[in-house]
């Protein structure tokens, strides 16, 4: 889809009625909100990537898109320094001046801090020296400031620790990450909601930047807190929006539902992957770093990460939410809308029901696993002799999804198999039709058997981990 294809839709979709997942055509939208995090602007000179453009790119979509609200959960400056903040408030104000899209019509500003800004964690960390030229930018700190005042400066609002803002009838709870603080928790939370008077018969809006036990797939922590779990759960009509994560929103677990409901919200500077895939992003890139397999080089490295700007679009309906996921790189959509029906948890969005659900990906008609060998450089950048299973990727054809990842076994000429890895496609958080590169699974000659006939396995996967058909087995004599 063009750029121009793709905005043209989203305007149309904000003058007229909508479709959501089931068919059934929905009367006037009630509520539109963009919602986005982890946006990460760089002031200083620095050799990275610097989000201001992307950020401004996403305003105007939810312009064009007509949106009510933006929220932004968190990481807008990537030091945590001043100037990012001012950088950021610059671009919302020069999209939206005096608080209107281009219409005219009223937009309401839903940010607040995350870890980068007020964790007092950005300007600290101790690669910082190693990227940034001037080191003076240690002394124009957020956490160094009185931020309250900056923040209403910048962003022309009375701040509080956490505030409530009412849009269109709907209420709006937006937990700044507190001062100086490592984790998840977000003091006065509970208080705050009871104080809000939430109204049960309709949902309500809460987004924090870091998230909390028991929401993000793969994702674990030690400065998690199930604290404001337990806060949330006594009210089944919130939507929570939860960030930092930076996961890629392609992935179905994205979406959450239990007690309440939860979306993780991807980033739109750069997105990553889940772990324990042979090329994830998310874990470190240092060469034996694999979570559950500390001590193995890896063969692979990560799936790059410049050019992987996502965002998400809310439609709110008398009885439904509607969500939508986008690719800003390639002005595309990451897959089919979720859609939450209202006002509580009826578990048709659980992981459980949506996997019982969920369809395997297929590979097109003909497709084979090619197997070659050679030298490569593993992820510490030793040359070592390398085996490389190649195969092209399994795109959505009918209801058969895109595949997630893929699961390549090794089995032994007994039949059993003694190797079984995962691995992602080269863009996995790009749009369908723009992932097309052959994917690739490496092995270390020496992982294989010195001798004899192996045989290797492909299988594409949704992301609840469902398997699809094998591609044929391709053997290979080992010598």
């Amino acid at each position: 889809m063009t750029r121009r294809a793709f905005l043209g839709k989203a305007t149309a979709a904000a003058l007229t009625t909508t479709t959501g997942c089931s068919g059934k055509r929905y009367d006037a939208v009630n509520l539109k909100v963009g919602v986005c995090a982890d946006i990460h602007l760089v002031t200083v000179d620095y050799d990275g990537m610097h989000g201001v453009e992307m950020f401004e790119k996403t305003l105007r979509c939810y312009d064009r898109m007509g949106a009510d609200a933006v929220v932004l959960g968190g990481d807008i400056a990537d030091f945590g320094l001043v100037s990012e903040l001012e950088m950021a408030a610059s671009i919302w104000h020069k999209v939206f001046p005096d608080g209107r899209r281009s219409d005219g019509q009223p937009i309401m500003q839903c940010f607040h801090y995350g870890d980068h800004d007020l964790g007092g964690f950005a300007h600290k960390y101790r690669w910082a020296p190693k990227f940034v030229k001037n080191q003076d930018f240690l002394n124009h700190a957020i956490v160094n400031e009185d931020y309250a005042a900056l923040w209403e400066r910048l962003f022309h609002e009375k701040w509080a620790p956490i505030q409530v803002k009412k849009v269109k009838g709907y209420t709006f709870v937006l937990a700044h990450h507190p001062h100086n603080q490592a984790g998840s928790v977000i003091p006065g939370l509970a208080e705050t909601l009871v104080a809000a008077k939430i109204d049960p018969s309709k949902p309500f809006f809460y987004s924090q930047h870091r998230p909390i036990c028991g929401i993000v797939p793969e994702w674990t922590d030690p400065l998690e807190s199930d604290s404001n779990y337990k806060v949330l759960e006594a009210y089944p009509n919130v939507l929570a929006f939860f960030s930092h994560c930076h996961l890629n929103c392609a992935d179905e677990r994205s979406l959450w539902q239990g007690a309440f409901t939860a979306v993780q919200v991807p980033s739109t500077n750069y997105c990553g992957t889940r772990g324990n895939r042979e090329n994830s992003f998310t874990e470190s890139n240092r060469p034996t770093f694999d979570r559950g397999r500390k001590g193995r080089v890896l063969q692979m490295d990560r799936v790059p990460v410049e050019r992987t700007h996502q965002m998400m679009f809310m439609e709110v309906y008398d009885d439904r939410i509607v969500i939508s996921r986008h690719d800003l790189e390639n002005d595309g959509l990451l897959g089919p809308d979720w859609t939450i029906p209202l006002p509580s948890p009826d578990g048709s969005c659980s992981p459980e029901l949506r996997k019982a659900k969920s369809v395997a990906p297929i590979f097109p008609e003909g497709a084979k696993a090619i197997v070659t060998s050679g030298n490569g450089r593993d992820r510490a950048k030793h040359v070592r002799p390398e085996v490389v299973v190649t195969f092209p990727p399994a795109h959505a054809r009918g209801r058969h999804p895109r595949a997630f990842d893929y699961e390549v076994t090794v089995t032994a000429e007994s039949g059993k198999p003694i190797i079984v890895r995962r691995v992602f496609s080269s863009r996995p958080y790009w749009t369908d039709e723009k992932d097309v590169d052959p994917v690739r699974c490496v092995f270390g000659r020496f992982e294989l058997p010195s001798e004899g006939e192996i045989a290797f396995s492909v299988r594409p996967a949704n992301a609840f981990g469902v398997l699809g058909e094998a591609l044929p087995t391709v053997k290979w004599m080992c010598a």
